[in-house]
């Protein structure tokens, strides 16, 4: 009878066992807890690792030690850069401009002067005020100066040839940059062309109403 012990394996038959040996190995699931602990030892076994995952571990590492402390420094950075945007955007818009003031002279016919417009607070003047600013206002309004346009603001009351003289500052919100002059003289034609329509009660001589600067 022969040695069983004493017969060696063939090379085939070891070849065969290396390769079950490593499929094993490889079905086995990894215990990622060991393969980083133990200085070279936890290094090595890193190393045997299959290198698919190794990239699973690395990008499980990557995210367990995104820390909260960093998503905070994350999350302030995107508001303060969200509010520095905001603010430029309110400083060119609003701080570049300013207030233009000027001053619409209305003639009207119909009306003779009273002592009464000579104060602010008497019921003529503030009856003749409510009747112009709202033929102002809706004039501008109805206009392409709309968004520019504030308001309007009867301020005296003068005797004039054939009736009085209305004076009404006008307020705007232009650029800084823009030329006042040139505003003055479409601030003029739209004020004209809103006196041409009108058909209230008031008489309105349209070639003697002038707009001036304030």
């Amino acid at each position: 009878m022969k040695d069983l012990h004493s017969t060696p394996f063939s090379s085939r038959h070891t070849s065969q066992c290396d390769s079950c040996v490593f499929q094993h190995h490889s079905l086995r699931s990894p215990d990622f807890s060991q393969a980083f602990v133990g200085g070279q030892k936890g290094y090595q076994a890193y190393r045997d690792l299959p290198w698919d995952l190794q990239k699973i571990h690395q990008s499980a590492i990557k995210i367990r030690h995104f820390e909260p402390w960093k998503i905070a420094v994350i999350v302030i950075g995107t508001a303060v850069a969200a509010a520095i945007t905001i603010g430029l955007l309110v400083y060119f818009l609003a701080y570049d401009q300013k207030l233009f003031y000027y001053s619409a002279n209305v003639k009207i016919t119909n009306i003779r002067y009273n002592n009464e417009f000579s104060r602010q607070s008497s019921g003529r003047f503030r009856d003749l005020s409510e009747r112009v600013e709202r033929l102002i206002d809706k004039t501008f309004y109805n206009s392409i100066l709309r968004k520019k346009y504030i308001r309007s603001r009867l301020i005296r009351v003068s005797p004039d040839t054939d009736g009085v003289m209305a004076e009404a500052l006008l307020t705007f919100w232009f650029s800084s940059t823009d030329s006042r002059e040139t505003l003055r003289e479409r601030v003029g034609k739209i004020l004209r062309r809103g006196l041409k329509k009108y058909t209230g009660p008031l008489r309105i001589n349209v070639r003697s109403s002038t707009v001036s600067s304030k």
